[in-house]
């Protein structure tokens, strides 16, 4: 380790980082911006000892989303400050030029980066995190003696390119499993180079400060850092310390034990008390969010499962508390996430609390997990699954509370009983129209309509109320090109409409319309759509193959319209949901069923009644045959080549 004196050779440490290699060049998709003119000739002039320190604020001003955002990271960091600054002339004259000067380059590259990823919602999360870990770098360096200014620019930077490499090498982060080593271990495996040494090469760039691109690249090599006792107490050592803390997307799985270690190895340095005067901080921070779990609370949490739980790689919830309700039993559980039912303090509702298992599974998911719950809160259908509550665990794990379903999936009902009448599917498929209806409506394609994910309950007395679960795959009509940009399938193939298979991104409200279709098919015959198929071929045959209606027993009207939703080109199957209702109203059978019949019913089979509905299409085919259960599952692959 090169050092000299007290202070080191950055670039020399940046070098030995990189293994005598040169910083690489970016990926192909990531552009890198040139810097705005106002800041350009700001960084030109800023050297300067004559420059006025007016022409220099004016320079910013001009351009107001830059300076906006050099005022939030001031006012942000509270760069010892203690007062609001609410001119960048002002922030100058307090801050001193260095400081100004990398809070501007980093505001402009901030700004210029956030912009081209495909969810804003992402982005201000992402934008909170790095705020939390930028503080807690500064909280450090000041402790160590080390700049805090340094540590702060560097950790607020330190992942600016990680949102942009998840999206453009999805496939390579979906297979991550932070259970099987630390993230920058994968990407350097399945990309040469790890998100680090990418950003560093960015700011590097953007001629970022030695010091701050020896931060960056640096900030995941904890062996190396704790090894040197002056590494772990610079700036190096601040940036590295704040990149184990807990976010969206686990990094680093040893993250606690990690933060012990540095707190042993620096007796100034204590993760809990830094924590906690982060919170502090950051709530006075625009943007912190009303679901933001302190920093302390999250980590306390975490510390304590450590010492409690050793290497037990799940928390079990029951009979703990998650805001109002309180978890009773577990009703469900699969590879995605976990189902309990749950009581609330007050209310005499029961309800089920769907959690995440992020442990294993991808930013992908995650992102799919905060649309459902999202988008299925502002659906009122009463077809459709009710949301009462979304919140985050102290440990950082997503859940959301919705209402607790007694009965059935449709997909039980017809493996446990055989093909259903024609008049009772067609009273149960016009309730799924309902819910699709208002979906619809707002813009939304289900994407996953399948048995699995129909259920059959008693709502205020009414028996066979059909209810859509698992919107995870919705997404807006006007965004799906960007969901499918990397060009990956998703869906159920045994339900999945041609155009979903080869044009993911011209699905529209008529795909979900050939998912009835098969739904259909599959409530008349007992079997999925080329069930005699393999995956692929099960795909292929969307594409090209019509299917057959030998062992269905039903109306020629009836198979007709099943037909008709099966038709491989859009434009030939009924245009809406309501089209389809009102043809499947006008068949003779369609009165037949009712929901006086639905109760005899009911009443005749009081096994089936008893059952809990998880809603959780991954977990409620726990009760059918294997052979059925592979042919439904989700799955996501690169394409049919």
């Amino acid at each position: 380790m090169i050092v000299t004196g007290t202070m080191f050779d950055w670039h020399a440490l940046i070098a030995e980082r990189l293994h005598g290699r040169e910083l690489p060049g970016l990926p192909p998709r990531i552009h890198v911006p040139r810097p705005p003119k106002c800041v350009a000739e700001f960084i030109r002039l800023v050297d300067r000892p004559d420059s006025p320190l007016s022409e220099l604020a004016a320079l910013i001003e001009v351009d107001s989303e830059i300076a906006s955002s050099v005022l939030r990271l001031v006012n942000g960091s509270q760069m010892m400050l203690r007062e609001k600054i609410s001119s960048i002339s002002r922030a100058i004259g307090m801050l001193g030029l260095r400081r100004c000067k990398m809070l501007v380059m980093s505001a402009a590259i901030q700004a210029s980066m956030s912009g081209r990823s495909s969810s804003q919602k992402h982005v201000a999360n992402f934008l909170v995190e790095s705020q939390e870990r930028a503080l807690y770098a500064r909280r450090v360096a000041e402790l160590m003696g080390s700049d805090a200014e340094v540590a702060y620019i560097s950790a607020l930077l330190q992942d600016l390119l990680l949102p942009q490499l998840m999206q453009i090498h999805s496939q390579a982060y979906d297979e991550f499993r932070p259970r099987n080593g630390a993230l920058v271990d994968h990407e350097a495996e399945r990309l040469e180079w790890d998100h680090s040494i990418f950003t560093a090469s960015l700011l590097s760039q953007w001629n970022f400060p030695d010091e701050v691109i020896a931060c960056v690249a640096m900030h995941h090599e904890h062996d190396t850092v704790l090894r040197n006792e002056k590494l772990a107490h610079s700036e190096i050592g601040a940036v590295a310390i704040s990149g184990l803390l807990p976010g969206a997307f686990s990094q680093e799985p040893k993250g606690i034990s990690l933060l012990v270690e540095y707190q042993n190895s620096i007796p100034e340095f204590d993760f809990l008390q830094v924590a906690t005067d982060v919170d502090e901080e950051m709530s006075g921070v625009s943007g912190g969010g009303a679901v933001r779990v302190s920093l302390a609370d999250r980590l306390g949490r975490l510390a304590v499962a450590a010492i409690e739980e050793g290497k037990k790689e799940e928390t079990e919830w029951v009979e703990q508390t998650l805001g109002n309700y309180t978890l009773e039993e577990q009703i469900g559980q699969g590879g995605m996430g976990v189902v309990y039912r749950a009581r609330h303090s007050m209310l005499r509702r029961p309800a089920a609390v769907k959690m995440l298992r992020a442990s294993v599974v991808g930013p992908d998911v995650l992102e799919r997990f905060e649309t459902e719950v999202n988008i299925t809160s502002e659906l009122s259908s009463p077809h459709t699954v009710q949301v009462y509550d979304y919140g985050m665990t102290p440990d950082g794990a997503l859940y959301y509370v919705m209402e607790y379903l007694k009965g059935f999936s449709l997909a039980e009902l017809v493996n446990e009983h055989g093909p259903l009448p024609e008049g009772r599917i067609i009273h149960l498929l016009c309730q799924v129209c309902g819910s699709l209806s208002e979906a619809h409506s707002k813009g939304l394609v289900h994407r996953d309509i399948k048995p699995e994910n129909i259920a059959l309950t008693v709502c205020a007395g009414a028996y066979d109320f059909a209810k859509v679960l698992d919107f995870g795959l919705v997404a807006f009509k006007d965004e799906i090109s960007q969901w499918e940009s990397s060009q990956k399938l998703q869906g159920t193939p045994a339900y999945m409409a041609p155009e979903a298979i080869e044009a993911p991104d011209l699905i529209d409200a008529r795909t979900d319309l050939y998912a009835v279709g098969a739904v259909a098919y599959f409530c008349l015959t007992g079997k999925p759509l080329f069930s005699h198929l393999g995956m692929m071929e099960t795909l292929r045959a969307q594409i090209s193959e019509t299917p057959e209606f030998t062992e269905a027993f039903c109306s020629e009207e009836f198979k007709n319209i099943v037909l008709q939703c099966l038709e491989k080109n859009p434009s030939d199957r009924p245009q809406s949901v309501i089209e389809l209702a009102q043809l499947m109203g006008q068949c003779a059978s369609s009165s037949v069923w009712t929901f006086e019949k639905a109760q005899l019913w009911w009443e005749e089979n009081p096994i089936s009644a008893r059952k809990s509905i998880t809603a959780e299409s991954h977990l409620s085919t726990r009760m059918m045959p294997k052979s059925h259960n592979e042919k439904t599952k989700n799955f996501e692959t690169a394409n049919l080549q």
